[in-house]
């Protein structure tokens, strides 16, 4: 299987439709992980060295655990808003706090909640409601859409 880097600027929906779960390239100590899923260790280092080993890179992963061996894990997932209008995105898993923030895809871009930091949400959060003509954005319930369950309703006002 070809070993095929994305930037993390790059992703539309349509990337984790036709695959649910993308990890990022965190560090020269993942190289083992990522020969593990069946990619090849030269095509492997031949990608990042034109990257010139930036972490700014995500590619495909096919684990079908909740948690990857990964630093950063991106999950396929829809987000059902409190008018029942459903929004794709993603789910970021961090392998040191887990869930990381929810990233809604609206208008040509992804706008991610960091459900560790509301304060830091404020400004996105108006952005949202704004466009999606919402008078609240919470509760939404968040499903993902791979054989990972982290499927959960998302309230931080509560």
């Amino acid at each position: 299987m070809k070993f095929e880097l994305k930037h993390r600027d790059d992703f539309n929906p349509k990337d984790f439709i036709n695959h649910n779960i993308w990890v990022q390239y965190y560090s020269a100590g993942e190289l083992g992980f990522i020969e593990e899923e069946g990619y090849n260790r030269k095509e492997i280092e031949s990608e990042l060295e034109k990257v010139d080993w930036s972490d700014e890179y995500w590619f495909k992963s096919f684990h079908t655990k909740k948690v990857t061996p990964y630093m950063f894990t991106r999950y396929y997932a829809k987000f059902e808003l409190p008018n029942k209008r459903v929004i794709d995105g993603y789910i970021e898993f961090t392998e040191y706090s887990g869930v990381q923030n929810y990233s809604l895809y609206v208008n040509g871009e992804f706008i991610g909640l960091n459900i560790h930091h509301s304060d830091m949400n404020e400004e996105d959060e108006i952005e949202l409601k704004h466009t999606l003509n919402l008078n609240e954005l919470y509760p939404m319930i968040v499903k993902c859409l791979s054989n990972i369950k982290v499927d959960e309703i998302f309230n931080p006002n509560k």
